[in-house]
């Protein structure tokens, strides 16, 4: 190999590798490993972006606030019909204790007539009225009671199904104006539908009415 004469040429030659000593030194491990530079240089950037979450995923995570089968619903259903009936009762029954209350304090004169009728009859009046009107407020006390309370979460879905229900009802039902001793309507509201055996038996049971609402038709 030649040997350089002037310094000023070996101090030419020395810059670059001076220079490429600092941009990059020796104890990193690119240098060390060429081919790792040169691969991680020419590796294509991953242009993926991160997927959304699923609607399966998103909907396990939430809680399920409340479905309900047509099983339950018609459970639930004969349950607010028994706390309607309870609070009818409870409430009348208070009603009448208050009204008897009200009305043992008022005077009474035997000689005087209210409205031309006899006090002690006019009093009677008054508290059967309070003790029917009390009656008759037992049953929206119930339903607020079995709203908010029993049916809690379920709320919501109970009043969805029983819109269609009613639907299936109203759409199933039996004309009542054929109706006689021996061929009564079957239960023309559904109040008496508890399971849906119950629901396939109302069914069977409006379709023998029509059947027999036919027959009388032909022969008359």
């Amino acid at each position: 190999m030649q040997r350089f004469s002037s310094p000023a040429a070996a101090s030419i030659l020395a810059r670059p590798c001076s220079i490429l000593s600092r941009t990059l030194p020796l104890a990193s491990p690119a240098f060390q490993h060429p081919l790792r530079l040169f691969s991680s240089s020419l590796s294509p950037r991953s242009t993926a972006t991160p997927s959304a979450p699923s609607p399966s995923s998103k909907s396990s995570s939430t809680p399920n606030t409340g479905t309900l089968t047509w099983n339950e619903f018609l459970k639930y259903r004969t349950y607010r019909r028994g706390f309607q009936i309870g609070s009818m009762v409870v409430s009348g029954v208070v009603g009448l204790g208050v009204g008897w209350g009200f009305f043992a304090t008022v005077p009474i004169d035997p000689t005087q007539m209210i409205f031309g009728f006899d006090p002690l009859m006019v009093l009677g009046a008054g508290l059967f009225a309070f003790t029917g009107l009390s009656a008759l407020c037992g049953p929206l006390l119930g339903n607020l009671v079995f709203k908010y309370i029993v049916l809690g979460s379920k709320r919501i879905p109970f009043t969805e199904k029983e819109d269609l229900f009613l639907q299936h009802v109203i759409r199933n039902r039996v004309d009542p104006s054929y109706q006689s001793f021996a061929n009564p309507v079957p239960d023309y509201y559904g109040e008496k539908i508890t399971s849906l055996h119950g629901y396939r038996r109302w069914l069977r049971n409006c379709a023998a009415y029509r059947k027999k609402r036919d027959e009388f038709l032909k022969v008359n």
